[in-house]
Formats: C-alpha cells, sequence, structure tokens
C-alpha cells in the first residue's frame, strides 16, 4: 500500500517536472475559443503517460481529451474534469506584465490561467503520472477529461461529448481553483446556477447629419434609435439588479444580476437600428430559468407600459445555463479528500458552497456521482496578477494521489 510519506517523497523528487508542466500550460495562450495552444500542451503531456486518449473536436482548433488510465482489475470509474481556456488577458499599465510569462516569483507561478485552471489541470495530469511511474495499478478506471469552451458555457465541449455519450463516471473531483489563500485548499461541495440571457431592442435609424423622422416609412419606434430604447432597457435591468442583488442568501451563496455587454451600431454616422443586451444572472434556491425570465420579462414589460413604441425581444438562455449543484457530503470521494488532506497536510479541508458554476454540474445531471471542486488556486481570477501559489499546487497533486490510492486500490 503506498502510504503518505511515499507520495511526499515522489512528489518531491520530481518537483522540477511537475513546475515545467504549469510553466508550459501558462505559456500558451488559450483564451475561448483558441484553445489550441493549450491543447497542443496538454496532448504532449498526456501521451508521457502511455495510456488511451480519445481527441474529440465540435469546432476546428478546440480539442477535447478524454484519457483513460485503465487498471488491470474491474471497479469504478474516478473522473478528473478541467477546461482549458481561459479568460483573456487583462491589459495593465505594467510595461514588465506579461499574461502569458509562466513566471516562478515569490513562492508563485504567475500567468493567465494560473488560478482558473491550469494548475488544477497539471496537477491531476501529474498526480496521474507519478502514481503510474510508482507502479499503482488502480482498481477500475482513472479519467482525465480535458475540455474547450467551459467558459462559454461547453457546447463545444463537456455539453457534445455528454451529447455523444462519452463521459462515464462514479465519483470525481473537478479541479477548479478552491483555494482561500496561498498556503490552504478547501473543498467546494455546492454551487448555485449561472443563466445568461440576452435582450435585444429596436430603434429607428437614418442618417446621423439630422434628426430621426418618425414620418420616414422604415422608423416606427417613435422616432428614438435603439441606443436610446436600449438605455430605458438598461435602466430597468440595473432597477432589477438592484433588488435581485439585495436579496438574503441561502446555503449556496446571493442571487445575483448583472448587465455584462451592451452593443449597438454599425457606423458612426448612422443610429443604431437594433441594441444587444447581454445579462448574466447567478440564480439560488427556490430561483429557476423559469423565474429569472419572468423577472426580466415584467421589467422590459414596465418600459413598454411607460413607451408604447418600445419593443424587444428576449433570448434566455443565450449561451448554454449552468444548473445548481449540491455535492453529498457523506459521499466516499469526499470523505476520502478529507481523510487524504487530514494525513497529509495535517488538516480537514473547510467545505464551502458560492455562486459560481462549472462543467461537473452538466456531468451530475447526466451520469450522476459526485465530482467536489478541490484545487489549487484561489479566486483572484482574470486578473493582472493571477498566480498559483507553489505550495497549494504541489500539495493538491499530493492529495490527487492518496484519494486515488484510497479509492482505486
Amino acid at each position: 500500500m503506498i502510504t503518505p510519506q511515499d507520495i511526499i517523497r515522489q512528489v518531491e523528487r520530481n518537483r522540477d517536472e511537475v513546475l515545467r508542466c504549469l510553466v508550459e500550460a501558462l505559456r500558451a495562450p488559450s483564451p475561448t475559443g483558441s484553445e489550441l495552444p493549450m491543447a497542443r500542451v496538454v496532448g504532449r503531456w498526456l501521451d508521457t503517460l502511455g495510456i488511451d486518449v480519445d481527441t474529440r473536436v465540435y469546432m476546428a482548433d478546440r480539442p477535447n481529451y478524454i484519457a483513460r488510465w485503465q487498471g488491470s482489475r474491474p471497479g469504478k470509474t474516478f473522473l478528473f474534469n478541467g477546461h482549458m481556456d481561459v479568460f483573456p488577458a487583462t491589459e495593465s499599465d505594467d510595461p514588465d506584465y506579461d499574461p502569458w510569462s509562466g513566471e516562478i516569483r515569490d513562492g508563485c507561478v504567475y500567468g493567465r490561467g494560473a488560478s482558473d485552471m491550469k494548475s488544477g489541470d497539471c496537477a491531476a495530469l501529474m498526480a496521474v503520472k507519478l502514481l503510474k511511474d510508482m507502479g499503482f495499478d488502480p482498481k477500475g478506471t482513472v479519467v482525465l477529461n480535458y475540455v474547450s469552451d467551459e467558459e462559454s458555457g461547453g457546447q463545444y465541449g463537456i455539453l457534445s461529448l455528454l451529447e455523444e455519450d462519452l463521459i462515464h463516471a462514479d465519483f470525481g473531483i473537478s479541479m477548479e481553483p478552491s483555494s482561500p489563500d496561498e498556503h490552504t485548499t478547501d473543498m467546494l461541495v455546492g454551487h448555485g446556477g449561472v443563466y445568461p440571457c440576452r435582450v435585444t431592442v429596436y430603434g429607428d435609424g437614418g442618417h446621423a447629419a439630422k434628426d430621426i423622422s418618425p414620418d420616414d416609412p422604415d422608423n416606427r419606434y417613435g422616432g428614438e434609435d435603439a441606443i436610446a430604447k436600449g438605455m430605458k432597457a438598461v435602466a430597468a435591468l440595473q432597477a432589477l439588479a438592484r433588488e435581485v442583488n439585495a436579496r438574503p442568501a441561502d446555503d449556496l451563496g446571493k442571487a445575483h444580476l448583472a448587465v455584462t455587454k451592451f452593443h449597438a451600431g454599425t457606423a458612426v454616422n448612422n443610429y443604431p437600428r437594433r441594441a444587444e443586451i447581454c445579462v448574466d444572472r447567478r440564480y439560488i434556491t427556490g430561483e429557476s430559468p423559469a423565474s429569472v425570465d419572468a423577472e426580466i420579462i415584467a421589467a422590459l414589460e414596465a418600459v413598454k407600459a411607460e413607451d408604447p413604441a418600445f419593443a424587444y425581444s428576449f433570448q434566455g438562455p443565450c449561451e448554454p445555463d449552468t444548473p445548481i449543484y449540491r455535492v453529498d457530503e457523506s459521499s466516499p470521494v469526499v470523505a476520502a479528500i478529507d481523510e487524504s488532506c487530514r494525513e497529509l497536510l495535517g488538516r480537514t479541508p473547510r467545505h464551502f458552497t458560492k455562486i459560481g458554476g462549472c462543467d461537473v454540474a452538466y456531468i451530475k445531471r447526466a451520469v450522476g456521482g459526485d465530482y467536489p471542486w478541490f484545487g489549487p488556486g484561489t479566486s483572484r481570477i482574470a486578473c493582472a496578477d493571477e498566480r498559483v501559489s507553489i505550495e497549494n499546487y504541489l500539495n493538491c497533486i499530493k492529495v490527487y494521489m492518496y484519494t486515488l490510492v484510497k479509492l482505486m486500490s
């Protein structure tokens, strides 16, 4: 039986290799829609494992991997699920700032995606590699699943894999960041729902050198362009946001609504006839996509009551929406992570929930099982100094390894 001391020694002996894996990943730009550089890095490292790798592509240059480490004995299936896409790089006034540097400094590794979630991706891969090098033979199958398109809802990633019935598991881990600080990693056991939606508002147009003419046969919205109409819609949605965001929290956190995008116009010298407004809505227990739709439509109908020439269309969701997700805290995988942390790190991780979302909510809905978030990296993501501490990164590799030993021996 592999002991905690065996695992600690194995990780420390291979410290340079596990850091090189992460640095290579961070030096590969992979904003959503352009995952190929990161996918190439992941593919090269998967090749070193000597296990079966199934590659699926649902949009050109956006691969998804399902790598299976099959043991010699039948048993359950353990799934590591992670995404390869990251948020776009953040601009910075610092001339030395490089979002794709992979710089190691002050006990941390820096770069876009360091927390969300390239460090988790690399930690799972290295956990499998180091256990395999130690001669561990899992009872069952360990799956490394790396997808594209997570940040935009998963249509070209996990949702298509599930639609093709390619993902099966009994339990596993989402390597999403769950560390409150640079020295500690906790466990997320639930999150709220994520519901993106879009409002399209219509207005009158014409040349910007003169006022809009309500008498123009092409105009039928009261002589106001789509920006003027859209501002009324935004004001109503922001009023709704203030009401939603003031509601009390439940065990999953606080409901939240934000107007996140406003786009109108095609030329500087023409009034726009169409404006698109995007809304990000995070919902909690007692709410649903249907109730979110109803609230937004009611706010827009109130605008229409004051302005009979106000016209709009509503699309909800405008991207795949993530359902509310809860982990059974009495499940074997939660117990194994807790025990591994106690034996390796001397502490039991705090169990917490938050408003958020990730692919394992789709996986649980489709195939069942529990997949708590346990990963290196903090909530400081999509910022100029995104980083992960080396301590947390190495500790997660150790915990992943020992969790597999406990569940798959």
